[in-house]
Parts: C-alpha cells; sequence; structure tokens
C-alpha cells in the first residue's frame, strides 16, 4: 500500500501539536517572563472590582511561581514591594477584602486584586508563554536551540507514521526514532536544569559572599 501524502498544513499542525506537547511538560526558563506593562493606583477600598486586562501580554499562558515567590509583585519604583498570591476565581466574593491576593478569570484574562491597594505603583507579573505557532515561511522560527529543534520533527512524524500512516516499515523505525528523540529531550532537559541552577546558586549564602542565614529551600542547606 502507497503512503499516504502528507501536505504541509497537516504536517504543520503536527509539528505545532509537538512543540504545544514539549512545551506544557515543563516551566522551561526559555518560556518564562515577565511582565512590566501594567499598573494600578493606590486606593482605600478593596480593588475587586477593578479589572486588570492581561489579554494584551503576549502569548500569555500562565502565571509562574514557585514556594518561595509569589506571581505578582507590586513595585512602587524605589523599595517598596508587595507580593499577591492567586486564590480561586470562583471563591472572590469570600477574598474581596484579603489583601495580598488575587483572582484571574481565565476566559476573559482579567485579572483582580483584592483588599485595599497599599500604594500605586508597576505590577510584576511572573508568567509562562506559548511560543508562538511554526508555520511554513521563512519568517517562522522556535526560540529553543537550533540543535533541538528535529525533536519537533521526531514527534510529529511519530505522531503521523505511528498513526495515520502506520505500517511494518514505520512499525521497525520506530524505536531507533524514539531514541533519538528522548536524547534530544534529555539534552534539553540538562540544559534547562544547569539555567535554573545557575540562577539559584548565588543566592544561596552557603555557595559565596553575601548575608548571613539560608533562605528557605537553600540548594546547599544542611
Amino acid at each position: 500500500m502507497a503512503a499516504l501524502p502528507l501536505g504541509s498544513t497537516v504536517l504543520f499542525q503536527f509539528i505545532n501539536l509537538a512543540k504545544a506537547m514539549l512545551e506544557q511538560s515543563w516551566p522551561w526558563m526559555l518560556l518564562r517572563r515577565t511582565g512590566s506593562s501594567k499598573t494600578v493606583a493606590a486606593s482605600s477600598t478593596s480593588a475587586w472590582q477593578t479589572a486588570i486586562d492581561l489579554s494584551t501580554i503576549t502569548n500569555f499562558s500562565r502565571f509562574y511561581e514557585t514556594p518561595n515567590s509569589t506571581p505578582i509583585k507590586l513595585f512602587d519604583g524605589v523599595n517598596s514591594i508587595e507580593q499577591y498570591r492567586q486564590v480561586p476565581c470562583n471563591e472572590r466574593l469570600y477574598y474581596k477584602d484579603v489583601p495580598n491576593t488575587f483572582v484571574f478569570d481565565e476566559g476573559t484574562k482579567q485579572l483582580y486584586l483584592n483588599g485595599s491597594v497599599s500604594f500605586a505603583g508597576t505590577l510584576y507579573i511572573d508568567h509562562i508563554i506559548d511560543s508562538p505557532d511554526l508555520t511554513n515561511d521563512s519568517t517562522s522560527s522556535w526560540i529553543f536551540p537550533t540543535w533541538s529543534h528535529s525533536l519537533l520533527g521526531f514527534y510529529a512524524i511519530g505522531l503521523y507514521k505511528g498513526g495515520v500512516d502506520y505500517d511494518d516499515i514505520n512499525a521497525r523505525l520506530a524505536p531507533d526514532n524514539r531514541a533519538q528523540a528522548a536524547q534530544i529531550m534529555q539534552m534539553l532537559s540538562k540544559l534547562d536544569n544547569e539555567k535554573q541552577l545557575a540562577a539559584l546558586t548565588n543566592i544561596d549564602p552557603s555557595n559565596g559572599p553575601g548575608p548571613g542565614g539560608h533562605r528557605d529551600g537553600a540548594v546547599n542547606m544542611n
């Protein structure tokens, strides 16, 4: 039986599906951003009904937070910083007067701060992006290292040849293709781990000069 033809439209649908599967598997350093385009004014009453539109943040996917850092910080431009933690949007009425919390309407991409806002300033919003879809033209590119781009090809062809156009030849080739893809994925994971460690190492006081005392979850904490 002759192989089924794979048009460019379907091919790039598989490639973008592969890209989404990879990007959604981990909060990659390459996809982390901090937006600072939104500002707020001080308020003496709760700001819970004042919408802040996040749909204008390019390729916004989701908030990024760690055990030691909330996804949103309010900064006055000098030294004052207030952290805001996320609470469930469907329970916003219970939190409307609770300071340093926020809710986010996923459907409309509207953010609402709860409680009164202590001071006017800029919102620093830590988030993960979805990289733009790849298209069949010279202007399209993927922000991951060029040496890893063949991974999308392995995934896309695996989706096609392993399902739509499956046959005995593809079945025999599949284990080797999976092994090659797994090796590239391992290399990407190692690179990302090194980037994360580089960002954390120098805030660990046991690793070099700095203020005494360990922060919570310090890398080299005994």
